[in-house]
């Protein structure tokens, strides 16, 4: 399935996967309306979604798809830097060929905009393209806090991106680092 395709190719911007996803225990800190979806013995953060959507728990990855006909989905993703002194732009730097060479019509709308994640400085990454046929748009945030690099992926097919943009925009405010 091309989708997988391409998230395991995300994966590889990612340095690597540490965490599984799944828990979606209740506890009062969750927001209205959204449920936890790292989980909580394994995570470094955590991350809600909306009640609505699934959490896949067989990734190596905070994953939830918006639902079996939408597979719109949202994913965290850790890795350890490999030098103390990288940046976010150092890691965006090290996959964006990678990311060209995949997309036919590649396209990088936003790179870099300066944001914030849990209060740390981030940058917000937004390109689209097509592969086998099909459009795909994604927004990726990423952040380095104590080493690590914390990376929330957003995508979808370029017909359904938009819809999802209030959602997603909740389910990043929400991220906090820690557990």
């Amino acid at each position: 399935m091309k989708t997988k395709k391409i998230i395991s190719i995300i994966a590889v911007l990612a340095i690597a996967a540490a965490v599984l996803a799944g828990c979606s225990k209740k506890d009062p800190t969750v927001p209205d309306g959204m449920k936890l979806a790292s989980d909580p013995e394994l995570a470094t953060y955590t991350f809600y979604v909306p009640e609505s959507w699934s959490i896949d728990t067989q990734n190596a990855s905070t994953r939830a798809y918006c639902s079996g006909t939408d597979r719109s989905f949202i994913m965290v993703m850790t890795g350890e830097m490999q030098y103390t002194d990288s940046t976010v732009d150092d890691w965006w730097e090290s996959g964006l060929s990678e990311l060209k060479a995949l997309y036919q019509n590649f396209e990088l709308s936003v790179e870099g905009e300066e944001t914030e994640l849990s209060g740390a400085a981030a940058k917000k990454y937004v390109y689209s393209g097509d592969f086998d046929g099909t459009s795909f748009k994604y927004t990726q945030v990423a952040a380095i806090k104590s080493g690590v690099i914390y990376i929330i992926t957003y995508g979808a097919t370029a017909d359904r991106w938009d819809g999802h943009l209030d959602e997603v925009a909740s389910m990043i405010s929400n991220f906090r680092f820690g557990k």
